[in-house]
């Protein structure tokens, strides 16, 4: 993209009409690498990308903040490490009013715990949201993926694990637009075919350098 750094810029997710993009990124204003803070990018309909902007209303802090993710109306969700929340990362919204954001609130218990909660795909219309943890009394996994639900008085209820996780690590979540797939990364172990001869050095090197090398892949499930 134009606007890329000599630093990291990650995790990008784009508003609903698609003409803002929010990223995370360890850049400064300087130009010098700092902690990841919650960036965003705005392209006039028809227009380029202009230049990126620090998000404003108290949502960045002295912490790391990443993985943003919009609402139709605005509100920005994002895992934080600042002080304030329930223990470890927290999943924290930002309600868009008037054209600006709010100070940012931890999700309730319903979603954040003790241990560490990430990587949250709030569903646009804000009736359910997706997002990893570890180290839960449930998990099985060094990450396991989550889901809650909004009731009909509109809190959130407690959040239930999916049924596909696996003994790995299971992250980044994200729905597609129809609602109909769900996708997602694991490091779940991928079975490598052997005709059971020994490997030689370029079977090692294909199977070390090819996708299937158990170091994280894309997958998805039809819902």
């Amino acid at each position: 993209m134009p606007f890329s750094s000599g630093q990291a810029d990650l995790e990008p997710a784009l508003s609903a009409d698609g003409n803002t993009l929010f990223f995370a990124s360890n850049r400064s204003l300087t130009g010098t690498a700092k902690d990841f803070d919650i960036w965003f990018v705005d392209r006039p309909q028809g227009g380029s990308w202009g230049e990126p902007k620090l998000v404003g209303g108290g949502i960045n802090s002295p912490g790391n903040e990443f993985y943003p993710s919009i609402a139709k109306n605005g509100n920005l969700y994002f895992t934080s490490e600042r002080g304030g929340g329930k223990g470890g990362e927290d999943i924290w919204m930002s309600s868009f009013v008037n054209g600006q954001y709010n100070t940012p609130e931890s999700l309730p218990v319903a979603i954040n715990s003790i241990r560490g909660e990430y990587n949250a795909f709030i569903d646009p219309d804000e009736q359910f949201i997706y997002f990893s943890s570890d180290g839960r009394s449930d998990a099985i996994g060094g990450g396991d993926l989550y889901i809650s639900r909004k009731g009909a008085n509109g809190t959130w209820q407690p959040a239930g694990r999916l049924n596909f996780n696996s003994a790995q690590l299971d992250y980044c979540p994200y729905v597609a637009s129809n609602g109909n797939y769900l996708f997602f990364t694991s490091t779940r172990p991928v079975e490598i075919a052997s005709n059971g001869n020994p490997l030689d050095l370029v079977d090692v090197l294909h199977q070390v350098l090819s996708p299937n090398n158990n170091q994280g892949n894309l997958y998805w499930a039809k819902r």
